[in-house]
């Protein structure tokens, strides 16, 4: 590689003390992009594996831009077309000199660059992704992908086409708990369109600017990150993802994301396939979470709804069983009659944790009216065993399911004797001041995000042409001696667009 290339591809130095401003620095970051992606690919096989090579020069943590443009080209060149297994050298499986470079670079490029190369980026994240796939090992995309995502943005918080691929490949390999650093944190912005005068005229709003609390604000329609989005992407995701929840039996977490789904604006009127699949598996989770059916969020659209219950009519009935519990064998007679309903629809295995979980909400529900029983008064109940009832309530109390305690009496006729703990502050379950204190801590921090998040949302609704019309309308009004006007309208004149992108 000439002395000029590489004099140019390390022109770029973040910290170099040139930039006095965040405003200067988008420039020339910029401009250095386009001048990057702009030379020949050439370029970048001269030196290929010698003290010249720049991807031995360049520090991905530190030319980050630099860096990224000669990495795709090299994986181009080494088979990155990935019309079939064949045409992945072995530099580009994982463990070769390739992968190992784009594994480097998802894990350790400057957060704030990688906002100017978004294109690259994305298409990077989709090489890991291909390669693994065909190499039979799609589970060894999940770690660099979700460091490639996290680097960008620590709260993985916009939603792109990336969110996607990378819970199918945690699903599809069953590494559900890799899943949780990205699907723990709330999705709060679509990558929208954003009004070219503030990202370009005001200081702090540049995609470098340390001023940003919401990646929203440099991940957009127009940043190369994400591919086209519709909204079966989002139901999508948000169903894989409770897919993931409930294979690490995280029931609370798994509901949230069902009804994420269940709230969907429709505008036809008519639920779509997902939303059908999300409510058959929200019936039965919160039978899981609270011991019985909720009502649907209040927020759902009724009319779609109507043919959606129509059509689970099976779950329905299935939920009141596990709710009754002073008729527990009607739960397994009605198991049993919709065995082939429930395989049919992929939910056997969560159907069979109904009847596993019913016994707990029973022994649960004792606990409001005895502060001790002998367990063998409650297998007697049940029709079954003390000691597989004790090795039952011993796997209940160890998973903290139940804050109780089993004691061995010294009375023959009592024999072992399940005591409750009512008082959170006591028994197994029990938390210190200071645990009590940091969970407080934790939860205000997670509030207080969350209000940061809103106030944000709040921003850039009011920079949408559709806000500035609805002022324009009530300002109107009142000139007209209208009043203040009334709330704004948020019914679409339109039919809703599947394309989230703007």
């Amino acid at each position: 590689m000439s002395g000029e290339v590489i004099s140019l591809l390390l022109s770029f130095q973040p910290d170099s003390p040139e930039f006095k401003s965040k405003r200067e620095y988008d420039i020339q970051a910029r401009r250095f992009a386009h001048d990057i992606a702009n030379l020949s690919p050439q370029h970048f096989a001269r030196g290929a594996d010698t003290s010249q090579d720049i991807l031995e020069i360049c520090n991905p943590a530190v030319n980050t831009i630099a860096y990224i443009f000669p990495l795709q080209y090299r994986i181009a060149a080494a088979g990155g077309t990935f019309q079939s297994p064949k045409h992945v050298s072995d530099q580009l499986k994982p463990g070769g000199a390739l992968w190992n470079k784009a594994v480097n670079f998802l894990e350790n490029a400057d957060p704030i660059q990688l906002r100017y190369v978004g294109a690259e980026w994305r298409k990077l994240c989709t090489y890991i992704e291909q390669v693994a796939r065909f190499t039979g090992t799609p589970a060894l995309a999940i770690s660099p992908i979700r460091s490639g995502m996290l680097r960008l943005d620590p709260t993985s918080g916009t939603f792109t086409s990336v969110h996607l691929q990378f819970i199918r490949i945690c699903v599809e390999t069953r590494s559900y708990a890799a899943a949780n650093p990205i699907l723990d944190n709330y999705i709060h912005s679509l990558p929208g369109s954003i009004p070219q005068v503030v990202r370009e005229s005001l200081e702090f709003s540049v995609p470098a600017s340390d001023k940003l609390t919401n990646s929203g604000e440099f991940i957009h329609a127009k940043s190369g990150h994400s591919d086209k989005i519709s909204l079966p992407d989002l139901q999508e995701y948000y169903l894989l993802g409770s897919h993931a929840y409930i294979g690490q039996r995280q029931w609370a977490k798994a509901m949230r994301l069902l009804e994420h789904i269940l709230v969907t604006p429709v505008v036809t009127g008519v639920g779509n396939g997902l939303m059908l699949e999300a409510y058959k598996k929200w019936v039965l989770v919160t039978c899981l979470v609270h011991g019985t059916a909720k009502p649907l969020p209040r927020t759902t659209n009724t009319s779609a709804f109507k043919g959606i219950k129509a059509a689970s009519k099976a779950y329905d009935a299935l939920a009141d069983a596990f709710a009754d519990l002073s008729n527990l064998p009607k739960l397994r007679a009605q198991i049993n009659a919709g065995r082939d309903t429930w395989a049919e629809d992929g939910n056997l295995g969560l159907v069979n944790q109904l009847a596993e979980n019913q016994y707990r909400f029973y022994v649960a529900r004792l606990s409001r009216t005895f502060s001790a029983i002998p367990v063998s008064k409650i297998a007697a109940a049940l029709d079954g065993t003390v000691q597989n009832l004790t090795t039952y309530l011993e796997g209940l109390i160890a998973n903290g399911d139940l804050n109780a305690s089993l004691e061995q009496t010294n009375r023959p006729e009592l024999g072992v004797v399940l005591r409750f703990y009512p008082d959170p502050t006591k028994g197994p379950l029990a938390k210190t001041e200071k645990q009590q204190l940091q969970a407080l801590l934790a939860q205000t921090e997670r509030t207080n995000l969350l209000a940061e998040q809103v106030k944000s949302a709040d921003y850039r609704l009011s920079l949408t042409k559709e806000y500035i019309e609805h002022i324009k309308r009530v300002n109107k009004k009142a000139t007209q001696g209208g009043g203040g006007g009334d709330a704004m309208d948020m019914q679409f004149e339109e039919p809703l667009e599947e394309d989230l992108m703007q």
